[in-house]
């Protein structure tokens, strides 16, 4: 696993007893997090530990790069210049400088040799440090600190890798978000439910805590969209993965989808998680599975008897579990009711929908607030999903990939990897890809037969050879694919094509 990159944030407010904070827009662009509003920051450059702090004395030396690193970025993405010297910096030679800046033509040190200015380490507050959970596959050490704005100062969105910012309270962009309106990113969620009726002084002790637990091995709250929490767990995936993500729909009322470790250890993890929702006051209603892989069922018997709840599956999945008890049997068009929606509208429900090919029983996810789809295996975040014959069925697959892109206009949750915002072109993605694959494959075929390990390496030439084991499961399934469609036919001693024996 690479090591995670070095990275700041900085929450800028007006003082540091207002209750407003500074957040901006990514570029819906962007590739990572691109729509979602954030603090400042990014990630630490090589010259930032060359620029000069005065009183920093208190600072730890590996934060010192931090602090430049936060001045920089901030004057970057918001034109707030976070220094000192005898005379402001004029406001006509604030935005040249910092254009320059962005066009690589000036650092950051030489504005602050060209104006005598320099930064001081009393400006910026250590808020906290938040690591990016192993699930995913970018992670960011990040260092948050707090600044308050210079006077005769206020923040300038220059459009590019952001498109706009503003000053909210906690308790307004959470209304917005829960109204589907704004999109968060989501250490920012769990920061702004922390200052919810609170300065941002009075809401850091309340970060801290958070912060602590999970460097004490807390599951994180993940909210990608309001009313579904994600859970990562460790399990026994095939690679790349190494986590399954398990899930909590809903507000008041939860359906916890896939508790999946069979680990000890990370099931007690789960279960404090759970113990919390608890009591909160919230209801646990049921357990929902999308299949019956084992990375998705390791802890259901246990969960089952630890909280009195009943298993809801597709009837192929309960055919197929051995040990697990299943109370109530779903199917395409069912509908679980939700209660009241996070912004308190009713109505709230989740659809269910069956969608075979990567097993049989498999079952999919929709709520109908804000569109968010949990698509069990149907896809990866991560890679490929493999389809396995015979429980696995590509032409099937590909038929629930179709029907499952035509519903999803909005945020897709995977089982493995991080939520998508874009779910519709994420599933596009993967149709082509298969198509691709599916079209390479015919093109290895030819009249002289080749076995399942000798087409692999001319398939999957693109992917390392450590794949392919497992890359012969998904092409052993495209072949039975074009042996039904009447375009491959199989030997005694391999395939060949049936397109050029005609």
């Amino acid at each position: 696993m690479a090591a995670p990159r070095l990275a700041v944030t900085v929450i800028l407010t007006r003082d540091p007893d207002s209750t407003e904070i500074y957040l901006v827009e990514r570029n819906p662009k962007l590739r990572f997090f691109g729509g979602y509003y954030a603090f400042p920051g990014g990630t630490l450059d090589h010259d930032d530990g060359s620029v000069e702090i005065q009183n920093c004395d208190k600072v730890a030396q590996e934060s010192v790069a931090y602090l430049v690193a936060a001045a920089r970025e901030i004057f970057e993405e918001t034109g707030i210049l976070l220094t000192r010297g005898e005379q402001p910096v004029a406001t006509k030679h604030l935005r040249a400088y910092r254009v320059d800046l962005l066009a690589g033509r000036v650092t950051f040190q030489k504005i602050l040799e060209k104006e005598n200015h320099h930064l001081d380490a009393r400006d910026f507050h250590y808020v906290d440090t938040l690591l990016t959970p192993e699930f995913a596959p970018v992670r960011y050490d990040t260092q948050f600190y707090w600044a308050s704005l210079p006077e005769g100062q206020m923040p300038e969105i220059i459009p590019g890798e952001l498109v706009d910012g503003g000053f909210f309270t906690a308790e307004a962009a959470l209304a917005k978000w829960q109204r589907g309106e704004m999109a968060i990113v989501p250490p920012v969620v769990f920061i702004l439910q922390e200052m919810v009726d609170k300065s941002l002084r009075d809401g850091i002790p309340e970060v801290r805590a958070t912060a602590e637990s999970y460097r004490d091995g807390a599951i994180h709250e993940i909210y990608f969209t309001p009313g579904v929490l994600m859970l990562p767990l460790k399990t026994r995936p095939l690679p790349p993965a190494e986590y399954t993500n398990a899930y909590l729909v809903g507000e008041k009322q939860l359906y916890l989808i896939d508790p999946g470790p069979s680990n000890p250890r990370e099931q007690d993890r789960l279960w404090r998680f759970l113990n919390k929702r608890q009591a909160e006051g919230r209801d646990l209603v049921a357990i929902l599975l999308t299949h019956h892989h084992p990375d998705h069922i390791g802890a259901v018997s246990e969960c089952r008897e630890r909280f009195g709840l009943p298993v809801y599956a597709h009837r192929e999945t309960a055919r197929q579990l051995a040990g697990v008890q299943v109370d109530r049997l779903l199917g395409h068009g069912d509908v679980l009711e939700l209660g009241a929606s996070p912004d308190g509208q009713s109505g709230w429900q989740l659809n269910v929908y069956h969608t075979p090919g990567h097993a049989s029983g498999h079952l999919a996810f929709q709520e109908n607030r804000y569109g968010s789809v949990i698509a069990g295996d149907m896809i990866s975040t991560l890679s490929s999903v493999i389809i396995a014959p015979p429980g696995g069925h590509m032409a099937t697959y590909m038929q629930s990939l179709a029907f499952l892109e035509s519903v999803t206009t909005a945020t897709l949750y995977p089982s493995h990897g991080p939520a998508v915002s874009d779910g519709g072109n994420i599933l596009r993605h993967f149709i082509r890809h298969r198509q691709e694959r599916e079209q390479k494959l015919l093109s290895a075929l030819t009249q002289t037969p080749q076995s399942i390990s000798e087409l692999v390496r001319r398939v999957y030439d693109d992917v390392s050879p450590e794949i392919w084991p497992l890359a012969e499961k998904s092409l052993e399934a495209g072949l039975i694919k074009l042996i039904e469609d009447g375009r491959c036919r199989r030997l005694a001693d391999g395939f060949i094509s049936e397109c050029e024996s005609r």
